[in-house]
């Protein structure tokens, strides 16, 4: 990729021989965006001739018994015993590896103690680990709002390794772990201290023990029968309770119920607000745009018909309008105005609007979860009523025709029935702890949600009325005068005859 700005300033300093001070110094002007690629642009991070990662560096020696002891990368991300989140993450350096349909992408992050500090410790992740650790946190931590990963389909190779889409991914990925970094509900996750963790063997491990998601019936400690016959059935009462709700029949709730029922309500009602706001807000942004390519091809078109026929090239006449030259001239100017707008605008509102369409997205996706554990607690609830039904037939049964065996049948249906009563017990504790935390999750939603409206809209009047000082200015060049003197005077609308009203209205 083509060095940043950032990476030829650097080795000027270094050229200049100037020391680490110096160095810092200058770097605490830079921005943000700039000092992110702070890291040795001439050094190779994979080997070409393998096209494999180097290995892991080894983790640090552990303290003296008479230090006092460190936190651990992973504590201090996730924010440690105190919850205080003290580091600064940033992805960056885009590293293609392997060839041809093997070919992908590791992405180095980066950890600091502060924005413009020396990494603290890096690491190399490629992007099907992102997604691994989304679907982990969703697994480990349901009903919490886990940032969505805008995902762009790239069949194609040479697509897939374009520079604006690894761009666009790595400007994602970065988005997506600063998001989680300081989200409440996700300190202490498995999947994070894995993802950040500095020994490879010990993330490849946890990827192999943890792929994705898994059945959200394993995480109840036990409770699922081990034995394949047992889960067999268990899958079969599952499916039946499936097609129970297919056929519009409805789950039995927790005492919640009424409070989940007004969160969806909302759910649905923004939805659909925020997807007409977001078709409509769109296309405001793109006005800008559309009007840029049309002042330029207007502008094009009339410097060529300045080319064959300029009357003011004799001195022979003069006009009080501009010249077919000018105008073009204007509208060049507009056009680039308009470009530069419609960029503004979509940096500072077109990305925000959608950011809030994933943040509905990403609400969805804990919802379902939520209800992937209501559909676990129902599942062991039809399992305990047939374990009921089983044994009461074996009780009828024996007192119609005893046999020596019925007391061996009736003690392990008993035994059947206990267990089931204990993984409804078990998967309703869990509904209770998921749907509790997704209700924390809505609360904040839902002020993220109203801010990020209010920021985007602000952000968008800001822009025009920036930009219409300068349109205005290069419209007043075509107007006779050049100076807006013979704009038509706004008449006071509290004259005698009334004209007042009529030539306001006439405006309107």
């Amino acid at each position: 990729p083509p060095r940043s700005p950032h990476a030829r300033t650097t080795r000027a300093f270094r050229a200049s021989g100037k020391g680490e001070e110096n160095t810092t110094i200058k770097a605490s002007t830079y921005s943000p965006t700039t000092v992110r690629m702070s890291i040795d642009p001439d050094k190779e991070l994979f080997d070409s001739s393998n096209g494999q990662p180097p290995p892991s560096s080894a983790p640090p020696p552990p303290p003296e018994d008479d230090e006092p002891r460190k936190r651990t990368m992973s504590e201090e991300i996730e924010g440690g015993s105190d919850g205080q989140q003290t580091l600064h993450l940033s992805v960056t350096d885009p590293q293609q590896v392997g060839e041809g349909r093997n070919a992908h992408t590791f992405y180095r992050i980066d950890v600091r103690q502060g924005q413009y500090s020396d990494p603290l410790a890096s690491v190399r992740r490629r992007y099907s680990d992102f997604q691994w650790l989304f679907q982990r946190l969703h697994a480990e931590k349901p009903g919490s709002i886990i940032p969505i990963i805008p995902h762009q389909q790239a069949v194609q190779i040479s697509k897939r390794m374009s520079e604006d889409l690894i761009e666009e991914r790595r400007v994602h990925l970065e988005k997506f772990l600063r998001k989680i970094q300081v989200h409440p509900e996700l300190e202490g996750a498995a999947a994070l201290s894995a993802f950040f963790s500095p020994d490879a063997e010990v993330f490849e491990k946890a990827k192999k023990d943890n792929p994705g998601n898994t059945n959200s019936d394993d995480q109840l400690d036990g409770t699922v029968p081990s034995t394949s016959k047992e889960k067999a059935k268990h899958m079969l009462v599952k499916l039946g309770v499936r097609a129970k709700v297919a056929r519009g029949g409805e789950l039995e709730e927790s005492q919640d119920g009424a409070q989940m029922f007004e969160v969806e309500s909302y759910l649905n009602t923004l939805e659909s607000h925020v997807k007409t706001l977001s078709k409509t807000t769109l296309s405001l942004v793109n006005v800008s745009k559309q009007t840029s390519s049309a002042l330029h091809e207007l502008g094009q078109s009339l410097f060529g018909l300045h080319q064959t026929f300029d009357p003011e090239a004799s001195k022979s006449t003069k006009s009080p309008l501009p010249s077919i030259k000018v105008i073009s001239n204007v509208c060049a100017s507009l056009s680039a105005i308009n470009r530069v707008k419609f960029d503004e605008n979509s940096a500072k509102v077109g990305t925000p609007m959608h950011e809030v369409e994933w943040s509905i997205k990403a609400a969805r996706l804990a919802l379902k979860r939520r209800k992937e554990r209501q559909l676990t607690y129902n599942t062991f609830l039809q399992q305990v009523k047939n374990r009921e039904e089983s044994l009461e037939k074996l009780k009828v049964k024996a007192t119609l025709s005893p046999q020596p065996n019925f007391d061996s049948k009736m003690s392990d249906a008993q035994t059947a029935l206990d267990q089931a009563r204990a993984s409804t017990k078990s998967a309703l504790d869990e509904l209770d702890s998921v749907t509790q935390r997704f209700f924390r999750e809505m609360d904040r939603f839902k002020k993220s949600v109203d801010i990020e409206l209010r920021k985007l809209y602000a952000a968008h009047a800001k822009i025009q009325c920036d930009y219409s000082a300068q349109l205005n200015s290069e419209w007043d060049k075509l107007l006779p005068s050049g100076n807006g003197a013979s704009r038509s005077p706004v008449v006071s609308k509290n004259s005698s005859d009334g004209s007042g009203d009529m030539a306001e209205m006439t405006m309107i």
